[in-house]
């Protein structure tokens, strides 16, 4: 018997959402068959996605099965990449991270153990490895430095526009400014009702199937099937210089400093452009800086004690949104249960998981798969919890 969230097999879907989840989604849809419209509220990359700093890694990432989700996710992006036949910027070489206290000497040990024991590539440094490595930053009082060399990031903007020119290639609509006002639904019987169609103002799409990956936007969305989901939402900010020389020898992200809040971390992009990344001491739900001037003056002249090549630098854009996170920190992937051809996806560290949960979704939605990796992600947990 076919699964109750079956669909035909070149099935319409309705995509709502051209973040880098909604945008992954639609281009592994089209690579399975299916005919795409992908709607969106605004301009595609310019809520969440465009904050990210786009960090890939499972370095912080628990328990252990989101942990592994994250891990076989940075192991597809070079698969994604080619894929898409895009420069997306993809950069590797791994995360520095180093500590200033005892404590936090400790608190890096015992993570990098479990890590270990994870089988991901963590590695404990002294200083004179960290300065064989990268020789032009300040260390200063370092007690202990980890280093992970599976870690990479990569430019969200590029990935969004390839994900949408390769599924409009393949026969996919876009339309931007189309905020959804409506989710259609029919029942037949005492069978749960299906979405019929996603209005756009008066206009409705029929589909088949449709995905909501709306970022900040997914109670509100999913509230429109009857469906509640459980999130809060933190607010991120990125600072992003003028393009000047490589920082960095060898390394792709570093944090320096982290037991000692409030913490400055960097990236570079292929073009020079650095990402600087801070976060406020002791607010775990709401823990960005750089909202306003003063902040961001303050977060450049910690930046430059770091890296002085930071000196004078000019900052040509800072951005700010709200990222959404489930209440328990971990994904929403997944059919709803209640409305079966509703498929949800949000969730934390989406640029990571941008690759395994695009081509998760369309095997699901377009085969009728139900992926066991995915069971620790379905919205129902928090109905058993």
């Amino acid at each position: 018997m076919a699964p109750s969230n079956a669909t035909p097999h070149n099935p319409h879907v309705v995509v709502v959402g051209a973040g880098i989840l909604g945008a992954s989604i639609a281009f592994h849809l089209t690579l399975r068959g299916a005919q795409v419209t992908m709607v969106e509220a605004g301009e595609p990359g310019q809520g969440a996605s465009r904050v990210s700093f786009a960090w890939l890694n499972s370095y912080d990432k628990n328990p252990f099965p989101y942990h592994d989700l994250n891990r076989r996710s940075i192991e597809m992006w070079e698969r994604f990449r080619r894929r898409l036949g895009a420069d997306i910027d993809l950069v590797w070489g791994g995360e520095l991270r180093w500590s200033i206290t005892p404590e936090g000497a400790e608190a890096l040990a015992a993570r990098a153990k479990v890590l270990q024991n994870w089988g991901y590539p963590a590695r404990l440094m002294d200083a004179a490895d960290v300065r064989a490595l990268e020789p032009d930053l300040a260390i200063g009082e370092m007690t202990a430095a980890s280093y992970t060399d599976i870690d990479g990031h990569v430019n969200t903007g590029d990935v969004i526009r390839a994900c949408i020119a390769a599924a409009e290639a393949r026969g996919a609509e876009l339309r931007t400014q189309a905020p959804v006002t409506g989710i259609q639904l029919s029942q037949v019987g005492t069978a749960p009702a299906k979405v019929e169609g996603i209005s756009i103002g008066e206009q409705m799409i029929p589909c088949d199937a449709a995905v909501l990956a709306g970022g900040p936007d997914m109670p509100a969305l999913a509230a429109l099937a009857g469906v509640e989901l459980s999130l809060y939402h933190t607010f991120g900010a990125t600072i992003l210089t003028e393009p000047i020389a490589p920082l960095f020898k060898h390394i792709a992200v570093f944090h320096p400093a982290h037991d000692r809040p409030p913490t400055v971390n960097f990236r570079q992009f292929s073009d020079g452009v650095v990402m600087i990344g801070a976060t406020a001491p002791d607010n775990q739900h709401d823990g960005d800086r750089a909202r306003t001037d003063s902040d961001v003056a303050e977060i450049m002249e910690e930046a430059a004690a770091i890296v002085p090549a930071l000196q004078g630098v000019r900052v040509q854009d800072v951005r700010q949104g709200r990222r959404p996170i489930p209440r328990d920190g971990e994904s929403i992937i997944g059919f709803s249960d209640t409305v079966p051809n509703l498929y949800l996806a949000t969730t934390h560290s989406g640029v990571t998981l941008a690759p395994i949960i695009g081509e998760f979704a369309a095997m699901e939605i377009v085969d009728g798969a139900t992926i066991d990796l995915l069971q620790p992600f379905r919205l129902a947990r928090f109905r058993s919890n």
